[in-house]
């Protein structure tokens, strides 16, 4: 049987299902606070909204190029994703260490 060191001046009692999730919630709005408090979240939501809209950014970017008269080759789709892909903070590095293993190592 687990024993727990109790101050004095404090009681046990037993907590209703209501009194637990009430007090869950507190600390749940607590944890959120806690993040949104935090001085590197506004960096985090615009990055990952960045990285969500970007797709959407590129097409409408070929589709006014088209528009202009500029036509874009498939490669050049391609060359332009992969600049975006390889500029992500995390994933960048390691594409690059990929490509870079490929060309001294070839496929292995």
């Amino acid at each position: 049987m687990p024993y727990a060191l109790i101050p004095d001046g404090y009681s046990l009692k037993q907590v209703t299902k209501l009194q637990k999730q009430a007090v869950n919630e507190k600390r749940r709005h607590d944890n959120v606070m806690a993040f949104l408090g935090n001085e590197t979240t506004p960096v985090l939501i615009d990055a990952t909204g960045l990285i969500a809209v970007a797709p959407i950014l590129l097409e409408l970017y070929a589709q006014a190029a088209g528009e202009a008269g500029v036509t874009l080759s498939e490669e050049q789709k391609e060359t332009i994703k992969k600049a975006w892909i390889r500029g992500l903070p995390g994933i960048g590095p390691v594409i690059i260490g990929q490509d870079i293993f490929k060309i001294f190592f070839g496929d292995k």
